[in-house]
């Protein structure tokens, strides 16, 4: 029996990618599809009691909620196709990626794909997974000319499969460069 042929390191990068982009992209699309068709916005359902829950809502503005005015949709349309091109980028810059990075970056271009996506279609982008955290409470407090007027979180920010996906890419290369091995810096030859 002949030897199995192994893609080049090259294709074999290309061929992660574009799974790993294309089946969460795919992912994130079709919950968001079956969020949509099944429940009414602002409707909840328990998944894993009060821990996990699906509520339907949807948010036009960016990360975690952040407002950025009333120009967010054509402010953050531009951005993410920005970013979607700054990925394609980086992959074809990046020296040795690795199976890992490569998985990592097709994560991450998923995501902001598929939110690219729905703000493209509806101005705003579907979000549903909602979970419980401990709470997060930070009281008022002023600093010299500072006043900081408290923060309380109970549930974690809605969100869905295109913010995990970059979530855990984004964290995954983190990880890829903190356990890098350092290189030391190349000094001059020595006569």
């Amino acid at each position: 029996m002949a030897p199995r042929a192994v893609p080049p390191t090259g294709m074999r990068n290309r061929i992660v990618l574009a799974a790993v982009a294309l089946g969460t992209f795919v992912l994130d699309q079709a919950s968001k599809m079956l969020v949509q068709s099944s429940f009414r916005l602002g409707e909840s359902r328990p998944v894993i009691g009060e821990l996990v829950r699906f509520t339907y809502i949807v948010n036009p503005n960016g990360l975690m909620g952040i407002s950025y005015g009333p120009w967010a949709r054509y402010l953050m349309l531009p951005l993410s196709l920005l970013a979607i091109t700054a990925i394609v980028y980086y992959y074809y810059q990046w020296k040795n990626p690795g199976t890992v990075g490569v998985a990592a970056l097709g994560l991450i271009l998923a995501g902001a794909a598929g939110n690219f996506l729905d703000r493209f279609r509806f101005g705003t982008v579907i979000d549903f997974i909602d979970c419980d955290i401990p709470d997060i409470a930070v009281p008022a407090f002023r600093l010299l000319f500072l006043r900081f007027p408290g923060y309380y979180l109970d549930r974690w920010y809605i969100f869905n499969v295109a913010d995990s996906a970059v979530l855990c890419g984004v964290a995954v290369l983190l990880a890829m460069t903190a356990l890098a091995p350092q290189r030391a810096p190349q000094g001059p030859a020595a006569p």
